[in-house]
């Protein structure tokens, strides 16, 4: 029979504040989400002042295989800067628009003046010449290409064969909510949204701040370059959220933060909260100042707590980063004591952010590798990484006679003898990671 006893039991918990949880939410926002979390706050609260530092400098970097990096690292072109090129398998432009157009619907005439118009598109999508200037290339008549760039500029993506940046973003918002104040404010006020010139386009168009601020992120997220992403140019990018480099023999770790912009408050919301009389308009603005400093406080707190992290990070892989040896073992817990902060809070703050240093860009998250016992070695290099074994072990296959391959067995001996202590199930399980086929699918005809 169960003996049921009352007791008291003391328990030690921590229970994190809805404004920590945010602040921690906020912390493992990536570059690109952080962004877009901010320009959402400019919209919702008229004291954060936000303004994107998206610039043409700041080029974004693309993603590559990380078997590129661990193992053996090979430097960059000087030349290359922050773009690393991948291969492109995307259709062309000509491809693109022709697959759209039915083709018992157009004559040679017209496949003419369409062939003329995708070949005189300039980089961005742009096509500059005027339906007159076609007319007369091509000898046809005016009309005529006119009724034709009339349903090329319907056609995918939106704000192709635009004559410019305006009609190019006027096309893209023609069947959209607001579509009318949306058309005139690009029309009249493109430089002044571009400035971030509110109260300006607020008395012109005799709308409200908020809903100024409201049409100004759709504008924003229209796509200024119809053509990027499409054709022989076409290139995959991510945003680096963190800049290590080497200066003097000294590394120095910062923020991509000509890419995140610049945060905060619009001093004057400020002095109209200070001057105001109705209380109900100063509690609003009093909520509104709360909460605008404590963005701006947990964003800044974010980049105190990446830049600390990415600093112990370098210390303990400085060879890696040189490009002369793979990882070393590092956990999250180590990080963390030395750190001072909880294991968590290194998670968060690794989360989907990728780092740039000078030979190449890496998923933060992956320079952190369990050790596994290493039989030769002691002291302080007793553990080598995984992705060590990894490496070795991809050489005990390069180096095989491919018609005799290694077995699992084999190779976890071969790796035995090398000092790397495994088991021959984490050797299959590294082997699959690796795409690595088993001793079968390996063997080749003698």
């Amino acid at each position: 029979m169960l003996d049921i006893k009352p007791g008291i039991s003391v328990q030690t918990k921590q229970i994190l504040s809805q404004v920590q949880m945010e602040s921690l939410k906020i912390l493992s926002m990536s570059a690109s989400e952080l962004h877009e979390f901010l320009q959402n706050e400019e919209i919702e609260n008229p004291l954060v002042e936000y303004s994107s530092g998206m610039h043409e400098e700041s080029a974004p970097v693309v993603y590559r295989e990380y078997d590129r990096f661990y193992g053996k690292v090979s430097p960059i072109d000087e030349g290359n800067g922050e773009i690393y090129q991948v291969e492109n398998d995307g259709q062309s432009v000509e491809e693109l628009i022709m697959n759209q157009i039915p083709g018992k619907r157009m004559g040679e005439n017209e496949r003419e003046i369409v062939e003329f118009c995708i070949h005189s598109l300039d980089q961005n999508g742009y096509l500059t010449m005027s339906p007159d200037e076609i007319a007369e290339t091509l000898g046809r008549k005016p009309a005529q290409v006119m009724r034709v760039l009339a349903e090329l500029k319907k056609l995918e993506p939106k704000g192709i064969f635009a004559s410019g940046l305006e009609e190019c973003l006027i096309l893209q918002i023609r069947d959209a909510d607001n579509g009318e104040l949306l058309e005139r404010m690009i029309r009249n006020h493109l430089q002044d949204v571009a400035d971030g010139r509110i109260s300006s386009i607020s008395r012109d168009m005799k709308l409200s701040s908020i809903d100024v601020r409201k049409l100004i992120h759709i504008i924003k997220e229209l796509n200024p370059r119809p053509l990027n992403g499409f054709g022989g140019d076409r290139t995959q990018y991510i945003v680096p959220d963190i800049l290590v480099q080497r200066q003097d023999g000294q590394w120095i770790v910062s923020l991509n933060d000509k890419w995140a912009g610049a945060l905060g408050i619009n001093e004057f919301y400020v002095h109209m909260m200070e001057t105001a009389h109705d209380e109900t308009l100063k509690t609003y603005f009093e909520e509104k100042l709360k909460r605008a400093r404590f963005i701006t406080g947990a964003v800044e707190q974010r980049r105190q707590t990446l830049e600390g992290i990415t600093v112990s990070i370098v210390k303990r892989q400085e060879g890696f980063f040189l490009g002369r040896e793979p990882l070393k073992p590092m956990t999250l817990e180590e990080i963390a004591e030395e750190r001072e902060i909880h294991k968590s809070t290194v998670s968060r703050a690794v989360r989907d952010k990728y780092l740039l240093f000078p030979s190449g860009c890496i998923l933060m998250r992956d320079l952190f590798t369990s050790g596994i016992s290493s039989g030769k070695n002691s002291g302080e290099n007793g553990d080598v990484s995984r992705n060590t074994v990894k490496t070795r072990l991809k050489a005990i296959v390069d180096g095989e006679d491919k018609t005799r391959p290694y077995s699992d067995e084999q190779i976890t001996r071969l790796l035995g003898e090398d000092g790397v202590s495994v088991s021959r199930r984490t050797v299959a399980k590294y082997r699959t990671e690796m795409g690595i086929g088993g001793a079968f699918r390996r063997r080749e005809p003698g």
